[in-house]
């Protein structure tokens, strides 16, 4: 029997937690590149004695899941997984999470639930305890993975574990399956220098790898025994989740990322659809399965059309109304007759559902239009009372010929943001420029210039939840207008 899930002595999540960030990482290389580069020159002490960093690791940490009207408990696992709360980013501690998904098993109003996913994998440590918690929770109530963007490493071990996945379009990357390790041989630096490093042992192994001794052959195979080990681990947790041999995933694991379109063809996501229709389609199996737990009555019984009790009518039909309800009894139907009118009851309300969410697309549309033409003309206006000059803080670039973008020939001002944004994109990426340049490109004009950045997104996804969901997305990554 599963029991409350008890922090150990002495681990405390909502502080940061130093060791976690030396210890073994499975992760998207360029991803952890750019936290390591992050830290060079940082005093991590201080960083996380900030009372700044504490209260907002201190938020996260009681930050509540959401459940929807439906049921549907919804976990966000972004950014890296560590197994307190990441200080650096603002990323998915693995205990708190499987506290949260252990309460929801046990949660009779949590039918099911999806992890929304948007991570480039985090630390060794954790991983497999929380694939164990979503794979247990998968075994009593559907849950959907869904990929937004980026799942990757370790996030890929959490997602086999789903009831099924799903990635919301064709270029999310997802995948980046495999292990390594490196060692530095400085022994030649050492010695052109004139140091002689001694390294005094106990154990073979002991010291292995300390800058200016020699890495020997037997060392690089210990190392690879290492990898090797962890990655059979690794291996298998995403075959077991998967349901195949795990020789076939291992046959794909070669460390690349694959686009979403790719991963669907090597099997390992389920499908390539918007975020609506994954959850209405989990609410939909939701509602045509029925559990053992909620059949009081055996099947003959049902097949001889005795009325359902008003209990087992609560019991069976967990979100049904009271005038539902009442209808079913006033008419004498069975659990059989009742789940088919159930059923229609629920279609009829997505169908009114849909219309609304139509509806209100189409206002958010039009409303959308007239306010992006009224800030355009206003935004005109500006700029010629000031003589034309930028509408926007101007985007340094490193190295840049000239120092600021607004400086550069390429790039001059057209009053649209998406123009603006691609142009100082352009910039900074130069001509032709491949997927991860032009990927850190972005990165850097967004984190040079948020407002511009948020300009473009809100320009490109228009509407009000779109709106919302964007201003969510940019607060969790530490950019505010």
């Amino acid at each position: 029997m599963e029991s409350d899930f008890v922090l150990p002595p002495r681990f405390s999540l909502n502080s940061p937690y130093l060791a976690d960030y030396f210890g073994i990482w499975s992760v998207y290389e360029p991803v952890f590149r750019a936290i390591a580069d992050r830290c060079n020159g940082m005093n991590l002490v201080s960083h996380m004695q900030s009372s700044e960093v504490r209260a907002a690791v201190n938020e996260r940490d009681h930050r509540a899941y959401p459940v929807t009207k439906d049921g549907i408990a919804i976990f966000a696992v972004q950014g890296p997984m560590m197994k307190a709360v990441p200080s650096l980013e603002a990323g998915t501690s693995t205990v708190r999470l499987r506290q949260q998904i252990r309460d929801a098993k046990r949660d009779p109003e949590v039918l099911a639930a999806i992890l929304m996913l948007d991570t480039p994998g985090g630390t060794v440590k954790g991983n497999a305890d929380l694939a164990a918690d979503v794979a247990a929770f998968a075994a009593t109530k559907l849950i959907y993975a869904f990929t937004e963007d980026m799942t990757a490493s370790a996030g890929v071990s959490i997602a086999s574990q789903a009831t099924k996945r799903y990635s919301n379009n064709e270029s999310a990357l997802y995948g980046s399956m495999g292990t390594y390790s490196v060692l530095y041989d400085e022994s030649g630096l050492a010695e052109r220098v004139g140091v002689k490093v001694h390294v005094v042992r106990a154990g073979e192994f002991k010291g292995m790898g300390e800058a200016g001794t020699q890495i020997t052959e037997q060392q690089l195979t210990e190392l690879q025994r290492i990898v090797n080990s962890l990655n059979d681990g690794y291996l298998q947790l995403i075959a077991t989740g998967l349901k195949r041999p795990v020789e076939q995933i291992r046959a794909m694991a070669d460390g690349r990322i694959h686009i979403a379109a790719d991963a669907l063809k090597m099997g390992l996501i389920d499908g390539i659809q918007t975020y609506d229709q994954t959850y209405q389609q989990l609410v939909a199996e939701v509602a045509s399965s029925k559990p053992p737990s909620q059949k009081p009555r055996s099947q003959n019984m049902a097949d001889q059309k005795v009325p359902a009790t008003l209990a087992e009518l609560k019991v069976t039909f967990l979100k049904s109304t009271a005038d539902w309800r009442e209808s079913q009894l006033e008419a004498g139907a069975s659990l059989s007759e009742s789940a088919v009118s159930y059923a229609k009851h629920i279609e009829a309300k997505a169908e009114e559902a849909e219309k609304v969410h139509a509806q209100s697309l189409e206002t958010a549309k039009v409303e959308a239009k007239a306010n992006a033409a009224k800030e355009a003309e206003e935004a005109a206006g500006k700029r010629a009372a000031a003589g034309g000059a930028l509408g926007h803080k101007p985007v340094t670039a490193r190295g840049a010929r000239g120092g600021n973008l607004a400086d550069k020939d390429e790039y001059v001002e057209s009053g649209d943001a998406v123009e603006d944004f691609n142009a100082a994109v352009r910039v900074v990426a130069g001509s032709n420029p491949g997927l991860d340049k032009r990927q850190r490109a972005v990165r850097f004009v967004a984190s040079k210039n948020p407002d511009l950045y948020q300009a473009y997104l809100l320009s490109t996804n228009p509407g009000k939840r779109q709106s919302r969901l964007i201003a969510e997305k940019l607060e969790s990554v530490g950019i505010r207008r």
